[in-house]
């Protein structure tokens, strides 16, 4: 046997490699998916022979990553009768998949990275362990290629067997246990030749002169590139072309975002949980609960794609989420889509050494949270009504087991037929099964929540996030500063420091918050209460009040209550401020807290995104480079200042 670069490497001729593939079809012990004909172009479909196998195609509509993240993911099945009975599903169908091109064996490496990390995807996973690749090296190239520019034409990993072209036969090198046994069982071969190794790299070599478009820079540069024209015109030009038809997402073998939505069946007695994929370019992708869309402008979701390429996952990865393959630019009508034409306009402009300034580098610990998507069965305990468009729930966890949450993170609340919501913990740490949940009225799986019964079933997924670290705060003044809904999750961290087996660890602590109207304020019995504890000082304001309503507090803004605070009493560099509430109050709030002298690494604010996996997957949290279902959604304030997208 002749090995090249510690592969073995066979031969078979190109009669033997129809036998084999016909083989693999009759043995039906795997679904055999090949690269067919199309009309005029190339798709990845099953084969029925041998000689539907298209080996010298330029590139496919779609790449194989199909098979591993399908468009359309049956992730469990339900029972709306028989509320939790849970079904999940599970493909055991093995697949060998013939004809992969390099550049998608790599693209499938780096989707390994973000599926297969802490909190791996079960469902990507068992795909990947029943599935066979047998890729071929590029024997046409695509015009619109530019893989040998992103070093993608070829691959020495990632496959089980690998062919390449010699005129009359194939060289076959095996990339694994699982290749080599495939070949000894059903294919006819023979060892290869010093000479047929030297035939393999220069037949490599002559394919890559073949590529006529390339980048200008090494891709190295791309995030140097990138970070220093943040602001540069050529967004503003190009995105005034864009469709926001996301099809540059679709086609793109490294985007693999997606949405998880319910489908109830015509009976109305069963449903799914289904995964389908989504793209950043698309309006709705950041849309919350509320309405409110983050990175609305086409020109902000245009930027942040090629962003996410070249900056934000090589950040967090380590590598180019671009393989040259072409298809983006194929795909987009206005032909704006291809980073490639982008990158090399941009190449002639500055470059930074701060690539790291849309990331944070810290690294964020997700624990195992079981398969990903399956909550956990909970029951509801405790409905109060707080005011007409607010609700508290209790819910307790039917495996009698604590939520185990820090203050400030939060949970994926499920109710089968209707989907998920992220919702903050409203209660202080405990070790008991059950914890609260503050609940807006403004989507569909709220508006069910409202309407459910106390012994009801729903699910929870979670703790998710960073929280706070309640050690740090110890032996702090703490200045909390709340707007509306804010105070639901401020409240864990408020009722644990102020909790009297902890209040000594604390020193003053100061309570501001502001409401809209007088009748939005929550939890005014328990502010009372707080106002009663030792060294702690409460503020209440309101935007407004009706004429003939009942307030004796201040009515302002919420930065108008900070003129009352006892400064007498605070060192402000020995002071944490945490911020919570809506996006707009954020700016004056800290100017405030600046103006007093706190420092920044002193403030913490908590962020709210489109948080819909929960564990950093499906991409509709980002924040530029960050992920707020993990890095957050408590953020330290220093450390995300200068992100454009943090307080837009």
């Amino acid at each position: 046997m002749t090995k090249s670069d510690s592969k073995v490497v066979k031969i078979i001729t190109k009669k033997d490699l129809i036998s084999f593939v016909d083989s693999l079809i009759k043995d039906n012990t795997h679904e055999i998916v090949g690269v067919k004909a199309k009309g005029e172009r190339f798709v990845f479909g099953p084969l029925e022979n041998a000689r539907e196998l298209r080996l010298d195609y330029d590139f496919t509509i779609l790449p194989p990553k199909k098979y591993f993240l399908p468009q359309y993911e049956n992730l469990m099945g339900f029972n709306l009768k028989k509320p939790f009975d849970v079904k999940e599903n599970e493909e055991k169908e093995s697949r060998i998949i013939i004809g992969v091109h390099p550049y998608d064996i790599i693209a499938l490496d780096q989707t390994d990275k973000l599926y297969l990390d802490s909190q791996k995807d079960d469902f990507y996973k068992k795909r990947r362990e029943n599935t066979i690749i047998i890729g071929v090296d590029v024997q046409k190239v695509s015009e619109r290629s530019f893989a040998a520019s992103m070093k993608t034409n070829i691959t020495e990993s990632g496959f089980d067997l690998m062919l390449t072209n010699l005129e009359g036969k194939y060289a076959i090198t095996i990339g694994s246990e699982k290749g080599k046994q495939l070949l000894a069982k059903y294919a006819k071969t023979a060892a290869a030749t010093e000479l047929d190794i030297k035939k393999i790299k220069a037949v490599r070599k002559h394919i890559a002169s073949q590529y006529t478009k390339k980048v200008k820079i090494d891709k190295k540069e791309w995030p140097s590139v990138l970070v220093a024209n943040y602001d540069h015109p050529i967004w503003d030009k190009k995105s005034d072309e864009c469709l926001e038809c996301s099809s540059c997402t679709m086609v793109c073998p490294t985007c693999f975002c997606y949405d998880v939505k319910e489908e109830v069946s015509l009976n109305l007695k069963d449903g799914k949980r289904v995964r389908t994929w989504d793209g950043c370019l698309l309006q709705d992708f950041t849309k919350i609960g509320s309405g409110e869309v983050f990175r609305g402008d086409i020109k902000e979701r245009y930027r942040h794609r090629f962003f996410r390429k070249g900056n934000y996952l090589p950040e967090r990865y380590g590598f180019i989420a671009c393989v040259g393959c072409g298809r983006c630019g194929t795909a987009c009508l206005p032909d704006i889509a291809d980073p490639c034409d982008v990158i090399n306009e941009l190449s002639h402009f500055e470059r930074s050494d701060d690539t790291s300034r849309f990331f944070i580098k810290e690294k964020t610990e997700i624990k195992d949270k079981g398969i990903i998507h399956i909550p956990r069965v909970a029951t509801l305990k405790r409905k109060e009504k707080l005011t007409s468009m607010e609700m508290l729930f209790e819910i307790e966890l039917d495996d009698n087991k604590p939520l185990n949450h820090k203050p400030g993170q939060f949970v994926e609340v499920s109710i089968f037929g209707i989907g998920e919501a992220p919702i903050s913990v409203s209660s202080a740490p405990s070790k008991s099964p059950s914890f609260e949940i503050v609940v807006r009225k403004v989507g569909n799986v709220t508006l069910k929540l409202f309407e459910m019964s106390v012994g009801d079933k729903l699910g929870i997924r979670g703790p998710f996030g960073n929280g706070f670290n309640v050690k740090n705060l110890e032996k702090k003044h703490i200045l909390f500063t709340s707007g509306g809904l804010g105070i639901a999750p401020m409240r864990s961290l408020i009722n644990h420091v102020l909790d009297k087996d902890n209040r000594k660890k604390f020193k003053d602590i100061t309570i501001l918050y502001g409401s809209k109207c007088p009748d939005d304020i929550l939890f005014m019995d328990e502010i009372e209460e707080w106002k009663k504890v030792d060294d702690v000082q409460c503020e209440l304001t309101v935007d407004q009040c009706a004429e003939g309503e009942c307030w004796t507090g201040c009515t302002g803004l919420i930065t108008t209550l900070f003129p009352r605070i006892r400064l007498d009493k605070y060192d402000s560099k020995n002071t944490i401020a945490v911020v919570i509430g809506p996006p707009v109050m954020y700016k004056f709030v800290i100017q405030c807290l600046l103006t007093l002298g706190i420092p920044e690494e002193n403030i913490f604010v908590s962020l709210e995104r489109r948080m819909k996996c929960g564990v950093g997957k499906c991409g509709h949290c980002q924040i530029n480079g960050v992920y707020v279902c993990k890095e957050g959604p408590v953020f330290n304030y220093s450390q995300i200042k200068n992100l454009p997208e943090a307080f837009e």
